[in-house]
């Protein structure tokens, strides 16, 4: 049965979840609180990243390479298109997903202070009493440095929120009247987009965003139900 290291609160672990959850891949959970991330990690894979999955000995590190392995390991049913247009399309905003839209999850959830106090709970809750007791003072530095150095976290809130509103817009656009980001069928580029935006809308501001696009939170609704495990 693979193996799924994981951060549960992470966006990348979570769409690799939905992923193994579309294939009907059995799978079980291997939880590394943020703590142990710099030794544990170290350990279940040479570049130091989560998720990775463990399947018959083989390690993949990376919600990417994990993607496309699982697409060949498991390609039913497919989750990218065959058409070389929509696939390049699937790349691209699954790219954009990743190494974007996932910097303004990460500051609106973590570096502002009124959404850090909701989602704290929830990140440390695998962690041990000390670090628990902590984190408060202790995270809030690490967030507020790697927003910082990607640039994003060096923007006044109002700027900040103008960004998020041009990117759900675009979501938005994307999917207008039809169901999927990409041609007539869930992809990953659903999955991945889906998987951030959900924790953009998990904070005050995405929520307000979400709200005021009506297609794009049917479209979650969608990608949500049909990256549920299977019964």
């Amino acid at each position: 049965m693979i193996v799924l290291h994981q951060f549960e609160i992470s966006p990348f672990c979570d769409k690799v979840r939905r992923i193994l959850h579309v294939k009907g891949v059995p799978y079980q959970v291997h939880e590394i609180p943020p703590s142990r991330s710099f030794t544990d990690v170290r350990r279940v894979n040479r570049i130091g990243k989560l998720p990775t999955i463990e399947d018959d000995g083989r390690r993949v590190a990376d919600s990417t390479d994990i993607a496309y392995y699982l697409e060949e390991r498991f390609p039913e049913p497919p989750l990218m298109p065959r058409h070389p247009l929509e696939r390049a399309l699937v790349h691209v905003l699954e790219d954009w997903a990743d190494e974007s839209l996932y910097f303004y999850e990460m500051t609106l959830r973590f570096a502002l202070p009124h959404n850090r106090r909701r989602w704290l709970p929830q990140l440390t809750k695998y962690e041990s009493a000390w670090f628990q007791r902590v984190a408060p003072f202790l995270l809030p530095l690490v967030f507020r440095r790697t927003v910082r150095s990607q640039g994003i976290g060096r923007k006044p809130v109002d700027m900040l929120v103008a960004d998020v509103e041009r990117h759900v817009g675009a979501i938005d656009g994307l999917v207008g009247d039809g169901e999927w980001l990409v041609g007539s069928a869930l992809t990953l580029a659903d999955i991945a987009v889906f998987a951030q935006l959900f924790c953009i809308r998990g904070s005050d501001e995405g929520a307000q965003i979400v709200g005021a696009h009506p297609r794009v939170a049917a479209w979650m609704e969608r990608v949500d139900a049909a990256t549920q495990p299977r019964a």
